[in-house]
């Protein structure tokens, strides 16, 4: 299992209001099932950036398993 190591804060000041506003069970949720391309399925993601772009929260990092760069979108609530 790879370990790199994380960044102290990885979230900019507008990634960090919006993740803050979803549950921490869903937080865990989201951070535990990122789709790897090298493992071929969900595996949980070594965090390193979180930027906004737009509406969507971008959560870039490391797989834990393999260590290849994966990504995951957090699309905003439907109003």
């Amino acid at each position: 299992m790879i370990q790199p190591i994380q960044p102290e804060d990885p979230f900019t000041a507008q990634a960090r209001r919006r993740w803050e506003k979803i549950p921490k069970w869903a937080q865990k949720k989201i951070l535990d099932n990122v789709f790897c391309g090298r493992c071929l399925g969900s595996v949980p993601i070594l965090l390193e950036t979180a930027e906004m772009k737009g509406k969507d929260l971008i959560l870039r990092g490391k797989c834990q398993h393999c260590g290849k760069n994966i990504c995951r979108v957090v699309e905003p609530e439907t109003e």
